[in-house]
């Protein structure tokens, strides 16, 4: 049964229909795509799915990357089909198919070349960003098994000058947006797909 909670506010003592919350008001607190929540006397900032902490998500999270060192986190185990099944390996990893990505993150270092980020597929389908030998910055994206990667190379060197660098990545189908330490935004056409199809794994800081 539907109530009318409006209504029973109306006739409840101490209580008045009409709060917007907390979040309406001091929601813009919440930084770097924090979430605000409300609270029964108050609102907090969930920085879960942000590289940020604190109690406005403005405290970056770092860590430190030795020589041949790398953190990965995988997204889902892999699953065995049975050689009679006829189940398809995407039935089970259709909720990781991605049309769209939005990627934020800085980095310092003086070694090249190095693994940025790495992100792979159950389907041999990878993104992979790149910091070459000359210090520049390397963007690969392969969503297509059978197609050779699309290759984009932005042209600022000396990223390897122990400066803290930022990057923001923006993808929307088959354009992608780039942005470094908050230069002009480049926009890329890709070529080999605009699905990423069942995300596995992602590997940060690795030098190569």
């Amino acid at each position: 049964m539907a109530l009318d909670l409006e209504e029973r506010a109306k006739i409840t003592p101490g209580v008045e229909p009409g709060c917007p919350g907390h979040c309406s008001s001091y929601g813009n607190l919440c930084h770097n795509g924090g979430k605000c929540r409300e609270k029964y006397s108050g609102f907090s900032c969930d920085c879960t799915f942000s590289a940020y902490a604190g109690p406005f998500c403005k405290k970056e999270i770092s860590a430190y990357f030795g020589t041949g060192t790398s953190v990965t986190y995988n997204f889902q185990e892999y699953y065995t089909l049975a050689k009679n099944s006829t189940s398809h390996a995407s039935s089970f990893y259709a909720d990781m198919t991605l049309n769209t990505e939005a990627i934020t993150f800085a980095f310092r270092t003086t070694r090249t070349p190095s693994l940025l980020l790495y992100v792979s597929s159950f389907y041999n389908e990878y993104l992979s960003v790149i910091l070459t030998r000359n210090g520049s910055l390397q963007i690969r994206y392969k969503l297509d098994s059978h197609k050779d990667p699309d290759i984009f190379s932005i042209s600022m060197k000396g990223m390897a000058d122990g400066q803290l660098q930022h990057v923001k990545m923006n993808r929307e189908e088959e354009m992608l947006f780039v942005e470094v330490n908050q230069n002009e935004r480049m926009k890329f056409i890709l070529s080999s797909g605009t699905e990423f199809n069942a995300i596995k794994s992602l590997t940060l800081g690795k030098v190569l």
